[in-house]
């Protein structure tokens, strides 16, 4: 089958993250375990809740303030939640010629603030036809119905796409709802294994 789209990951594939960074100041500053702090911004109940949108930005820093006694404002929370990326070398340049050929779209596990911050502060998502983040999907990778959805609102079959992510149970996710799959290692290999579908 011929591929007719290619589907992006966003976080370290596109640009990298480390948000240990995040973690190591909300420890600092509320004088609890980092593991404490941790565990309840990227492992929760609370955490799933805010990247499938169902819960605001707000409510997502007012839940950590009762729990940690927070002493941030939300403007400083904010800033230390999204001080936390930097850009992937090289990628700006393979989507530009990338999108001379496909359609590009995105399916990305993340929140609002994040993503509100990554399109206000890189031009890497100027790229993409349709972005499908988690937070506004209802749903996130490898729940088949973020890739389900995507599909249909970009009005292709599975096996017309090729979905890239570093993640191996995100790949495994899109395989399973029929489509073509890599996992994104590095630049040179993502363009190896494009090679081999024809791209």
């Amino acid at each position: 089958m011929t591929i007719k789209a290619i589907i992006f990951d966003l976080g370290n594939v596109l640009v990298h993250y480390d948000p240990y960074k995040a973690a190591r100041q909300f420890a600092k500053a509320c004088k609890v375990p980092l593991f404490k702090v941790w565990l309840h911004f990227f492992t929760s109940p609370v955490e799933k809740a805010y990247t499938q949108g169902k819960i605001s930005s707000q409510d997502f820093y007012k839940h950590a303030k009762d729990v940690f006694k927070f002493p941030m404002t939300y403007k400083a929370f904010r800033h230390v939640w999204n001080d936390i990326f930097w850009e992937n070398e090289g990628m700006d340049d393979l989507l530009k010629e990338l999108k001379k050929r496909f359609p590009l779209y995105l399916i990305s596990n993340t929140n609002e603030m994040h993503f509100n911050h990554i399109k206000s502060k890189y031009k890497i998502l100027r790229h993409f036809k349709k972005t499908f983040p988690s937070h506004k999907m209802g749903h996130r990778k490898p729940e088949r119905e973020i890739y389900e959805k995507a599909l249909v609102q970009i009005g292709l079959k599975p096996e017309e796409t090729v979905f890239i992510d570093d993640v191996p149970q995100f790949v495994d996710g899109a395989r399973k709802a029929g489509m073509q799959a890599i996992r994104f290692r590095n630049k040179k290999q993502l363009l190896n294994d494009l090679a081999r579908l024809g791209i």
